[in-house]
């Protein structure tokens, strides 16, 4: 980790991944009788992040940062992933939405303008990326066969049916950190019972 972080060309970069490995660290450590130094990982097929089966834990957990924030999901036993995006204007937002949204958010997200576009173009991303981040898969995967509908208080999906999963089985939250950034949340249970969320702050100084 510290020579990965020695490797990026911009120093808020490379604090960045420090800070957030840190974290990850030191969350896991709340859990589980092993000190943050001593948690050993290994990566999934598609590079993902995993606790070392030598440790012989139930935790799961997933990372993420982005600009000015950086976040991790730990559940017990359960796939679960993580995805964080700064809410702000982007290179051809629309250009991405084309080649990963489905035909009916596309044509949802060219109904808005300014915040409310990016509101509505961030969310959709972040919970496929979510999502994708859950199962351990790679970029390959067609996001376009995802339909996300987002309410208030609720947010669903739709699997095309060449998509080899079961909606009832997911779980999605967005959380709103603060007002420039979106947090999305996939939790994999088969038990169909809704998970308890607990969320807690951390401030890192640079």
């Amino acid at each position: 980790e510290r020579d990965r972080a020695d490797r990026f060309f911009r120093s808020e970069d490379s604090h960045s991944y420090l800070v957030s490995h840190a974290m990850v660290r030191n969350v896991l450590s709340r859990y589980a009788d092993i000190t943050p130094c001593d948690w050993k990982f290994s990566q999934g097929a598609h590079g993902r992040p995993e606790i070392d089966s030598a440790r012989q834990t139930h935790l799961r957990f997933n990372l993420t940062h982005t600009n000015g924030l950086a976040a991790c999901i730990v559940t017990c036993d359960d796939p679960c992933g993580i995805d964080a995006e700064q809410v702000n204007a982007r290179n051809n937002p629309l250009g991405v939405a084309e080649r990963m949204f489905s035909t009916t958010e596309l044509e949802q997200l060219k109904q808005y303008e300014g915040d409310d576009f990016l509101e509505y173009f961030y969310e959709r991303w972040t919970l496929r990326e979510a999502y994708v981040k859950a199962r351990g898969i790679g970029i390959s995967f067609p996001t376009r066969q995802l339909c996300f509908d987002v309410t208030q208080d609720n947010v669903t999906v739709k699997f095309d049916s060449e998509i080899d999963d079961r909606e009832e089985d997911w779980d999605f939250r967005l959380i709103r950190p603060d007002s420039g950034h979106i947090v999305a949340l996939a939790l994999h249970d088969s038990t169909g019972i809704k998970k308890q969320v607990r969320i807690n702050h951390f401030s890192f100084d640079n």
